[in-house]
């Protein structure tokens, strides 16, 4: 699943997928019910292999989708408590995972997940790759 907190990040990576061929469905705010269920059910069968799900399509109807397995979070949430429940969709499965993408300038962003400190240290790292729990 690859969680995406902007709609024009969302256009530009679906628009990506579209042009790589790759099988995959749509969870936004914009979609109409038939498809976002028909997409849920795709996905869980493993029909689809991602899913692209938008933050407010989350603010908006807190779907709890099932058969996460690897969760991508292309973007930092802007509430702390979508985090949690982004993780919580993952699966009991022995290759769960989640990577998340964030910048320098998304200090704001990761200080509400992981805290002011923590943030700091994160950002000033020489590091790539952080574990917290």
């Amino acid at each position: 699943m690859l969680y995406i907190s902007s709609y024009l990040d969302f256009v530009r990576i679906r628009n990506f997928l579209k042009s790589q061929n790759a099988s995959f469905c749509l969870l936004g705010e914009y979609t109409k019910q038939s498809d976002i269920s028909r997409a849920r059910a795709w996905f869980f069968q493993g029909n689809r292999k991602i899913v692209l799900y938008t933050e407010r399509a989350h603010f908006y109807h807190r779907y709890k989708i099932r058969g996460v397995q690897k969760l991508f979070i292309y973007s930092l949430p802007e509430r702390k408590d979508f985090y949690s429940e982004m993780l919580n969709m993952i699966g009991e499965s022995k290759n769960m995972m989640c990577n998340v993408l964030f910048s320098r300038f998304d200090l704001l962003s990761l200080e509400r997940i992981v805290g002011t400190t923590a943030a700091k240290r994160m950002l000033s790292s020489k590091r790539d790759m952080f574990v917290f729990c």
